[in-house]
């Protein structure tokens, strides 16, 4: 029954794709939190083994919270192996689950007299193991990309005249927030902005076109994904892709949080 409610959502879903398709494959980062996190929540487990406290009928609270827990960041890592999927934040209602087996083992220990030194000692190790966490949480490193320094960057390697170019076209999201950042420069793909296309990204003409407008411009400012990430297939990003390849040469990189800013010109003119 939920399957078959569910299936309408799933379908429509499917053509918001678009959405998702900035996420990289998981680093070496989010595969160890995740397994530090898992280990963690496995010794409460076993602390809490012999626990007969309920929080369902028939559900015991280590088998509701290690499932809340592990099953939903265990899956989206599994289906990254395919299409990249997993972002820790789409996952952090999951923590809930640390928190209740935290709760019960730091329970469990407190209230057998030999081990209340041993409870607080965990309950100290895990202020000082999450709050590291905690603080880095709360600085721009701690995102996916940072926009503001994306935007300085492309305003300090641009100059008046210049051509601006996203590859693929949703980079452009990034100026979206401080369009001064674009002051001078031409959005040479552009067709309609975001707000006139009723469009989060904004629309872009046809490829034909970006490759005469990107042929008309000597230097061409691109901003695009991080190295690694994979190649939009689009008619219109394998022109930009062809031309800035055939008819450019590359003049600089910089590359900040999230994304890379490089100056293209016309040879010998770097």
């Amino acid at each position: 029954m939920v399957l078959v409610t569910v299936a309408p959502l799933a379908v429509l879903s499917t053509r918001q794709s678009d959405q998702v398709s900035w996420i990289g494959r998981p680093g070496a980062g989010a595969l160890t939190g995740f397994a530090g996190t898992a280990v963690v929540a496995l010794v409460c487990t076993a602390i809490c083994r012999n626990r007969t406290s309920r929080v369902l009928r028939g559900v015991r609270l280590p088998a509701l919270t290690l499932g809340l827990l592990v099953l939903p960041a265990l899956l989206l890592l599994l289906v990254s192996l395919v299409t990249p999927l997993y972002v820790d934040r789409y996952v952090l209602y999951g923590q809930s689950g640390t928190a209740l087996l935290t709760g019960a083992a730091l329970d469990r220990l407190t209230r057998a007299r030999r081990t209340r030194a041993a409870a607080l000692a965990c309950a100290g190790a895990a202020v000082v193991g999450l709050l590291p966490v905690t603080v880095q949480l709360r600085t721009p490193q701690s995102r996916v990309d940072d926009v503001g320094a994306i935007a300085r960057a492309v305003a300090e390697a641009g100059a008046p005249g210049d051509g601006v170019l996203y590859l693929p076209a949703r980079c452009r999201v990034w100026s979206l927030p401080d369009p001064g950042s674009l002051s001078g420069l031409r959005d040479l793909a552009l067709d309609r902005a975001p707000a006139a296309s009723h469009t989060l990204y904004g629309t872009e003409v046809a490829a034909p076109v970006v490759r005469a407008r990107m042929l008309t411009a000597a230097r061409i400012v691109a901003v695009s994904d991080p190295a690694g990430q994979p190649l939009d297939a689009a008619p219109g990003e394998i022109v930009k892709r062809r031309v800035l390849a055939t008819y450019f040469e590359k003049c600089g990189t910089r590359r900040v949080q999230g994304a890379r800013v490089t100056v293209y010109a016309l040879p010998g003119t770097c």
